[in-house]
């Protein structure tokens, strides 16, 4: 298939992908199903016709209001579909029509899930990070690049990292118990928050090791840390949030895992090649 029209279709199907993880992300936390009902206006209750449900162009036509209450839609969903629509564009045009492009579209939209639940509700599904996990050693026995001996041991590396992270974590918070203030809205699950890094993020970050490999996923945890720390200090220098107060760090290491699906192998190049490492 010619590369300009793989893109275009891969940019297309992304926006359709995209419209069903904005269902994905509002029924699985709350424990829905996905399949069923057919979408319909949270304010309203009214089905949403399938004109209305037209990505990104839908919510421009009908300026961003139900067509039936007139309640307002959420930026947030043409946004994700937007997203997810340009990922798969990127990845088409990097990999072609190939198998590689299959791995990196999955792994792309886990990614954009964990952003729009983690934000949201601080969670970081299962189905996501376990799930993708498998799905990604899975992927590795049929695409290039990647072994799926070194897709387990990057996933297995990850997890333990992550693992480590928070039990020492742990350890030095107890030592100044109450110091972590739980988000507005979670002021009852204070326990969830004093571990410095949560247990979905811990199981993400196994996700994330099966799919993009060793040097590659080394590049995603730096981009993650990286942009969480500067955003966490500019938040709390704006006087936007308590440093006491935790920031979800699923956004970050998705947008790692982003940056290393289209460039995380020659970032870890050119960094073996500075240091010498790779001599």
């Amino acid at each position: 298939m010619p590369v300009p029209f793989f893109a275009a279709f891969a940019f297309l199907f992304g926006l359709c992908i995209g419209s069903f993880l904005n269902v994905v992300a509002w029924r699985a936390p709350r424990g829905g199903s996905i399949v069923s009902p057919p979408s319909a206006c949270p304010c309203c209750g009214g089905r949403i016709a399938w004109f209305d449900n037209v990505p990104v162009l839908s919510w421009l036509l009908l300026g961003a209001r139900c067509r039936s209450c007139g309640c307002r839609i959420s930026f947030r969903y043409p946004l994700g579909e937007l997203a997810t629509g340009l990922l798969f564009l990127g990845a088409a045009l990097s990999d072609g029509f190939s198998l590689q492009f299959l791995s990196d579209a999955v792994f792309l939209s886990l990614l954009i899930l964990t952003v729009q639940t983690d934000l949201v509700h601080w969670i970081v599904l299962d189905e996501v990070s376990l799930g993708g996990a498998a799905a990604g050693v899975a992927l590795s026995f049929f695409r290039s690049g990647l072994n799926p001996l070194e897709s387990a041991g990057a996933a297995a590396g990850g997890f333990l990292f992550f693992l480590m992270i928070r039990l020492l974590s742990l350890l030095v918070l107890r030592l100044r118990p109450g110091y972590v203030l739980p988000p507005e809205g979670y002021e009852g699950e204070e326990e969830e928050f004093t571990g410095g890094m949560g247990w979905g993020d811990v199981k993400l970050a196994a996700c994330m090791g099966a799919f993009l490999g060793p040097g590659p996923t080394v590049v995603a945890f730096f981009v993650a840390f990286l942009t969480g720390a500067i955003t966490g200090v500019l938040v709390t220098l704006v006087g936007r949030r308590s440093r006491r107060v935790p920031i979800p760090f699923g956004p970050f290491m998705a947008l790692g895992g982003a940056v290393a699906v289209f460039a995380g192998a020659g970032i870890w190049e050119a960094y073996l090649s500075m240091t010498g490492l790779g001599l």
